[in-house]
């Protein structure tokens, strides 16, 4: 018997998804659903960016947990709202990524600079909204890994989380020209 991988789950399958148990990809997508981005952001702040870096000693390559403990220990910052998704770099590459959106503007404690674009997958609105993931099947195994780890591999079972990885993608592909 030779096994290969179409893509597609059987509907039989229960398979396990960063420390849950999942038996219906249509209810992991509902719960997803829940953390669909609203906030628009007109910009970045940069100097606010370093501020804030400095404030909770920001780690390198640590955004998920930068952007975080921002909203989770800098009051002014408890009804900001954390994000992930992607950001597409100055010079032309799409990585997942996290940074704060608050009052319009993006905050950025990781990377202040050399961010062209960012593309919003998930966004959970100030501590409560972390509070509440965290709480929830999907977020109780996600304290020390990025939160679209609970919407299947790559945030795929998340709706928003793909399109904001296609809208990255073209965004880098338009500026390779491709």
């Amino acid at each position: 018997m030779v096994t290969v991988w179409t893509g597609e789950w059987p509907e039989s399958t229960v398979r396990r998804e960063s420390h849950i148990v999942v038996e219906d990809t249509a209810a992991l997508s509902e719960v997803a659903r829940r953390w669909e981005p609203t906030t628009d952001s007109c910009g970045m702040d940069p100097e606010e960016s370093i501020r804030v870096a400095r404030l909770v000693r920001a780690v390198k390559k640590q955004c998920f947990f930068n952007a975080r403990k921002v909203i989770l220990k800098l009051d002014e910052y408890s009804s900001a709202s954390y994000s992930e998704g992607f950001a597409v770099l100055a010079e032309g590459i799409a990585i997942e990524h996290a940074w704060i959106v608050r009052a319009g503007l993006v905050v950025d404690p990781t990377l202040p600079d050399g961010v062209r674009a960012y593309y919003p997958g998930l966004e959970f609105v100030g501590r409560p909204g972390i509070e509440g993931f965290l709480a929830t099947p999907a977020g109780r195994g996600c304290k020390r890994s990025p939160f679209f780890h609970s919407f299947g591999w790559g945030g795929h079972e998340s709706e928003s989380f793909r399109r904001a990885r296609l809208l990255s993608e073209n965004h880098m592909r338009a500026l390779c020209g491709v």
